[in-house]
């Protein structure tokens, strides 16, 4: 039998992942079941419980997967960016991947009702913090020349994640969201004294 490589592993990931996505978008989280999953895929279920034991460990790797490739896309002048368009483009980078940003707000609503699937949303909000906290640091020091900016890149991290998933709950459920003027906002907030 032949060996599978590392490169053909990431790529049956990533499909399963698409795949998944895909039907959360247009089904709902709840109403998408890993038999719809295998179906979209194409993939037989040993092929797709291979490498996710359940919906949630699918859920929490394709998230935890968006975020890094959201922000390992950034560019390197990406610090000198301010706040609210590193998120601007954050979001939007989500938006055209997962095709409908009200999922995270059922993952988010999932959460709330059930432990496996609120210790799975935790470890994403982790992740985001700590890629938040990364780059306002970079902000706080090159952007502003602050020098205690590592420490004001933890403090204020789990702020801007709150404003992220603030603009994004108010983008998916109020019609008339202003998210310019509440981007705009995002990016004057600065570290007191």
């Amino acid at each position: 039998m032949p060996k599978v490589t590392q490169e053909h592993r990431d790529a049956r990931r990533r499909e399963i992942i698409t795949a998944a996505i895909r039907l959360f978008a247009r089904q709902g989280f709840q109403a998408t079941s890993m038999a719809d999953i295998i179906a979209e895929s194409g993939l037989s279920a040993g092929a797709i419980y291979g490498y996710y034991k359940s919906k949630d460990e699918l859920v929490q790797s394709a998230m935890t997967e968006l975020l890094d490739l959201r922000f390992a896309a950034r560019s390197g002048d990406d610090a000198a960016l301010p706040p609210g368009e590193t998120m601007r483009r954050f979001i939007t980078g989500l938006d055209d991947e997962m095709g409908d940003l009200g999922l995270l707000v059922q993952v988010w609503g999932q959460a709330v009702l059930d432990q496996t699937s609120r210790d799975a949303t935790a470890r994403i909000g982790d992740r985001l913090r700590a890629i938040w906290a990364s780059y306002l640091t970079e902000w706080y020091r090159d952007g502003l020349g602050l020098s205690n900016a590592e420490q004001l890149g933890e403090r204020f991290a789990p702020l801007y994640v709150g404003i992220m998933q603030g603009y994004i709950l108010q983008m998916t459920v109020f019609g008339n969201f202003d998210g310019e003027a509440y981007l705009e906002a995002a990016s004057v907030i600065r570290p007191g004294p």
